[in-house]
């Protein structure tokens, strides 16, 4: 955000273009699909992550396209983007898919696991997961992008189904300690950005964050095979917060 220019625009231009960042935030709540979420950054040089969650590529553009022309876009420099689809950790399901049928097999493993993912698809967790929503009780917002490594003795994708399958069994199991205490987005970017997953978790206590990136830490999964990109955290913008943003003070 540049500020100094914002503080210094003639005319009410500052309330105006602070009172359109409210006006889209509005606006966004209001979807018959998708939502996004404002959030204010600590530290890193960043005033502001946006956070949007969409059904299509289109409709990710028109927002983009939205906010960068409002008033708020005349002060406000896009530092970086990243783009990810929500995607469904599938290595239990494989996991018992493997100990039924060899997934060398193609024609059994490719039936068998259109049979699970069918199944899968229509409890209710999944559609909750797979169409995340904004958790109302947790303010705060964690994000970071990732890879798996890909270094001669540690490469990630060499290693066969049954052992990643393995790995990320039991790396669920360290996250689903914190249920309840964190929210967690997994999305996928394999040929749409520059790293391979994007991570974006929810708390009501900002130290949950560092709690569970911590303990997986040491888990295998992240000790072994991960790299990682820069960590942005930051507390979402309530309605109508936009246009107090020049008035000082802390909230």
């Amino acid at each position: 955000m540049d500020w100094t220019s914002l503080k210094c625009a003639a005319n009410g231009g500052a309330q105006r273009a602070l009172e359109s960042l409210d006006a889209l935030a509005d606006r966004w709540t209001k979807l018959p699909t998708g939502w996004s979420g404002i959030y204010r950054v600590a530290g890193g040089g960043i005033d502001f992550l946006v956070i949007h969650f969409r059904e299509t590529l289109d409709q990710l553009i028109e927002t983009g396209r939205r906010l960068q022309l409002s008033p708020w876009g005349e002060f406000a420099t896009v530092q970086d983007e990243y783009l990810s689809v929500v995607e469904l950790g599938l290595y239990g399901l494989t996991k018992r898919v493997a100990e039924r049928v060899d997934p060398r097999d193609h024609e059994a493993w490719s039936r068998e696991l259109r049979s699970e993912l069918a199944a899968e698809g229509k409890k209710d967790f999944v559609r909750r997961r797979l169409e995340p929503v904004q958790p109302g009780d947790m303010p705060y917002v964690c994000y970071y992008p990732m890879d798996k490594r890909r270094e001669s003795g540690q490469n990630w994708y060499a290693l066969t189904l049954e052992e990643r399958a393995a790995l990320m069994v039991a790396h669920g199991e360290v996250g689903r300690r914190y249920a309840g205490r964190i929210v967690q987005v997994i999305s996928g970017s394999m040929g749409l950005d520059d790293w391979e997953w994007a991570v974006t978790l929810w708390a009501a206590d900002p130290l949950d964050f560092k709690a569970i990136i911590t303990e997986m830490r040491y888990d295998a999964v992240s000790a072994r095979y991960a790299e990682f990109g820069p960590f942005l955290v930051g507390k979402r913008l309530p309605p109508g917060g936009a246009a107090d943003l020049l008035a000082g003070g802390e909230r």
